[in-house]
């Protein structure tokens, strides 16, 4: 079963289940491409007006990229046991035919 942030996603069981888990790493992967491009803004920002504000919000920026990576090496993870447990599936049943 999912762990960590994927409890909440509701993720079919079977086949679709591989298909669900890509879509979500396409789309946390899309949000931290959105997270880097607002964390060199932030980092620009802050070269230029070293505020404390400007100080936050990079630091802010920084932040929502290592939790983005967190749940992408989650989904990661979790798509690796799947497809483990899919050859492993395979195998057995290639075994039996044999």
């Amino acid at each position: 079963m999912p762990s960590g942030w994927f409890k909440g996603k509701g993720f079919a069981n079977g086949s679709d289940e591989i298909d669900q888990l890509t879509q979500a790493i396409d789309e946390l992967s899309s949000e931290l491409r959105k997270a880097i491009d607002m964390f060199q803004q932030a980092m620009n920002n802050f070269a230029t007006d070293r505020s404390l504000e400007t100080c936050l919000d990079t630091l802010n920026a920084s932040m929502q990229i290592g939790n983005i990576r967190g749940k992408l090496v989650e989904s990661y993870e979790y798509y690796a046991r799947l497809l483990e447990r899919e050859i492993t599936s395979l195998i057995r049943h290639q075994t039996k035919r044999e």
